[in-house]
C-alpha cells in the first residue's frame, strides 16, 4: 500500500481540490457534544494554525474523495457558511463573498462553478441550504442528518452573533469596523488549521483505510462498516446507477421512519442472528467479512433490504395492516412488546420470514409465536428472571436451524424441540403464582397498567372460547368498589389486585360504577361477561375471594392459557 502524507491547512486544501464523501460513508453524525468540542478546539484557542489531525484520501480520475475527514471537512464547511452569512448580516459583503469563494470556486478544467465539498446523502439540502450564497430554493423537510447539519450551522451563527455581540465601540463606524476585524480573525484561524493530508492511490486501498480508521468523537459502527464491506464488493457499474448504494440508502429510510426508535445497528446484528451462529455486537463486523464475500454480496444486500420491514413489523405491530387469518401473530408481537423483550427478535424474524416464504405454515408460525409469548409472560413479565446470554444463544441456533434447513419435516422438528427448550426454562409453579398474585393496578400506581390489561384480556378471551370480542373497548373495572354506594369502603381490602380486576366494555363499567357486588354480579351475568370459577360461585366479596381467586387466575395462566 502506497501512502503519501504531506502537510497542509485548510486554506490550501480548499483551493487544490474538489472533495466528494464517496458511496461508502456514513451520512453526518457529529451531535452537540462533537460539534461544541470542535469549535473550543479550533475557534476559542488563542493562536492560529491549530493541528485538527489527519485526513485521509484517494483520486478516482479528476476527482478527489474523503476517506477519514467526512465530518471535520462537513463541519468546516457549515461554520464558513455561518460566518459568511453573519458577514452579510452586518453588511460585510465583500467579506462575505470572500468567504464564498471558499465554499465555492470555479472548476479550471470547465470554467464552472462547482462548491468545494459534494456530499451525495443530503442533497440538495446542504448545497440549497448551506453553501448556497443566496436565499434557498427549496422548502424541503430535512432528515435527521440534515437536521445535524442545521444545528451545527445554527450552533455557529450563535457563536459569531455572540463574538459580534461582545464588540465595545465609541462610535458606530468603530464598531462596524472592529467586528469586521473579528470575523477576519476567525475566517483566518478556520482557514489556517494544520492537517496532515494522505492520499492513497486506489479506492480498494480507500476501502480497507476506512475499516481501521476511526473519524473523529464517533467511533464507526457496525453499519457503517458493513456499508463500506458491501460497497466494495459490490460496485458501481455506471454513472448514473448505483444500486448497492440506493438499496442501503432504502433500509435506513425504514428504519428512520419507524415510530419504535429503531437503530440501525440492532437490525444489523438481529438480521445476522436470525440466520447465523450466535455473534456479540462487539465482534459483529469481524464474522460478517468471514461470511459474506464477492460471491454472496448481492444476494446479502437483497436479503438485508427485504427484510427490514419484516423487522418493523415485529417491534410495531400496529403500523401494519393485518389479515384477519394473521391477527394473532400481531397480538403475539405485541405481547412480547408489552413484556418489553428484545432477545427473541431473531427467531421471531427467522419465523416470520419463514412464514412469508411459504417455508413454515401459519399454525406454526402462531404455535412458536405462542410459545415464546407464553414463555416471556411466565420467565419474564410475572417472575421478572432475567434472562442470560443462553437463552439469546437458544434463539440465534433456533433461528439459523429454520434459515438454514431445507427439509419440511426437519423444521417442523427444530420448532418441536425449540417449544420443548422453552418449556424447560419455564419457572416453577410456585414462583410465579406467587409474583401472579402480587399484580397490582391502581390511580397511584399504573406501572403495570398494560401487563394487567394483557392478562385480563387473554383470560376473557379463553373463558369466552371461540367468540371474538373487540379489546380495544374494554376496560378494566374492580369488582369490590373502592367507594360503595351508600357505604364506606371496606377495611383491608386490596381493591388494586388482578384478583379484584375484571375486564368490560366502558358501556358496562359506566352502569357499574359503585354498585354493589350483587349488583354488579348481576349485570356482569345480563351483559354476557365470562366469569371464573371463583367469581361465579361467590355470594358475597372481600379480601379472601380476591386472594382466591387471584390465587385460581395463577394456576388458570400458568396450566392452560400461558402454556408454550
Amino acid at each position: 500500500m502506497n501512502i503519501k502524507p504531506a502537510e497542509s491547512n485548510i486554506r490550501v486544501m480548499f483551493q487544490s481540490a474538489f472533495y466528494k464523501i464517496p458511496r461508502f460513508q456514513r451520512p453526518y453524525s457529529w451531535d452537540s457534544g462533537n460539534i461544541e468540542e470542535f469549535w473550543t478546539d479550533v475557534l476559542d484557542g488563542p493562536s492560529t494554525g491549530y493541528f485538527i489531525g489527519s485526513m485521509v484520501f484517494y483520486k478516482k480520475g479528476t476527482e478527489t474523495f474523503v476517506v477519514d475527514g467526512q465530518q471535520r471537512l462537513t463541519t468546516l464547511t457549515i461554520f464558513l457558511a455561518a460566518l459568511r452569512d453573519t458577514l452579510k448580516d452586518i453588511g460585510a459583503d465583500s467579506l462575505a463573498k470572500g468567504i464564498q469563494n471558499v465554499i465555492q470556486r470555479k472548476d479550471i478544467n470547465d470554467n464552472v462553478d462547482r462548491y468545494v465539498l459534494l456530499t451525495e446523502t443530503s442533497y440538495p439540502y446542504f448545497q440549497d441550504q448551506i453553501q448556497n450564497y443566496d436565499e434557498p430554493e427549496l422548502d424541503d423537510e430535512p432528515s435527521p442528518e440534515e437536521t445535524g447539519m442545521l444545528d451545527a450551522y445554527n450552533f455557529a451563527k450563535g457563536k459569531f452573533a455572540d463574538a459580534v455581540a461582545n464588540i465595545k465601540a465609541k462610535s458606530s463606524s468603530a464598531r462596524q469596523k472592529a467586528t469586521q476585524k473579528k470575523l477576519q480573525e476567525l475566517r483566518d484561524k478556520l482557514l489556517s488549521l494544520q492537517v496532515i493530508t494522505i492520499s492513497l492511490d486506489t479506492e480498494e486501498e480507500a476501502y480497507i483505510i476506512f475499516e481501521t480508521l476511526n473519524t473523529r468523537g464517533k467511533d464507526l459502527a457496525v453499519e457503517d462498516l458493513l456499508k463500506n464491506h458491501l460497497t466494495r464488493l459490490l460496485p458501481q457499474k455506471s454513472a448514473e446507477v448505483d444500486a448497492t448504494r440506493k438499496r442501503w440508502a432504502n433500509v435506513v429510510r425504514e428504519i428512520a421512519e419507524s415510530n419504535a426508535n429503531l437503530e440501525m445497528s440492532n437490525y444489523v446484528h438481529h438480521f445476522w442472528l436470525s440466520r447465523e451462529d450466535y455473534t456479540p455486537k462487539n465482534t459483529l463486523f469481524k464474522r460478517i467479512k468471514t461470511k459474506v464475500k464477492a460471491a454472496n454480496a448481492k444476494q446479502f444486500l437483497l436479503d438485508f433490504e427485504e427484510g427490514v420491514l419484516v423487522y418493523r413489523q415485529i417491534f410495531e405491530p400496529d403500523a401494519f395492516t393485518w389479515s384477519n387469518e394473521m391477527k394473532p401473530v400481531a397480538r403475539s408481537l405485541k405481547a412480547l412488546l408489552t413484556f418489553r423483550v428484545k432477545q427473541p427478535a431473531p427467531l421471531v424474524f427467522s419465523l416470520l420470514r419463514a412464514h412469508y416464504g411459504s417455508e413454515i405454515t401459519l399454525k406454526q408460525l402462531k404455535a412458536a409465536l405462542h410459545a415464546i409469548e407464553a414463555f416471556h409472560f411466565q420467565h419474564t413479565a410475572i417472575a421478572s428472571l432475567s434472562s442470560s446470554g443462553g437463552i439469546s444463544m437458544m434463539y440465534a441456533a433456533a433461528a439459523r436451524e429454520l434459515f438454514t434447513e431445507a427439509n419440511e419435516q426437519k423444521r417442523a422438528k427444530h420448532l418441536q424441540v425449540f417449544r420443548q427448550k422453552l418449556c424447560e426454562r419455564i419457572p416453577d409453579p410456585k414462583t410465579f403464582a406467587a409474583q401472579f398474585q402480587e399484580l397490582q393496578v391502581s390511580a397511584s400506581d399504573t406501572k403495570h397498567r398494560p401487563l394487567i390489561r394483557y392478562i385480563l384480556e387473554k383470560i376473557d378471551e379463553h373463558l369466552r372460547g371461540d367468540k371474538v370480542v373487540d379489546y380495544d373497548k374494554m376496560t378494566i373495572e374492580h369488582l369490590a368498589p373502592q367507594n360503595p354506594a351508600g357505604t364506606k369502603p371496606a377495611d383491608k381490602v386490596d381493591f388494586s389486585n388482578i384478583g379484584n380486576l375484571i375486564f368490560v366494555s366502558s358501556e358496562l363499567n359506566g352502569k357499574l360504577k359503585n354498585s354493589s357486588f350483587t349488583s354488579k354480579k348481576k349485570l356482569l351475568e345480563q351483559n354476557g361477561i365470562p366469569m371464573d370459577d371463583v367469581l361465579a360461585g361467590a355470594t358475597s366479596w372481600g379480601q379472601s375471594e380476591i386472594e382466591s381467586r387471584a390465587k385460581a387466575l395463577a394456576k388458570l395462566a400458568s396450566s392452560h392459557i400461558w402454556k408454550p
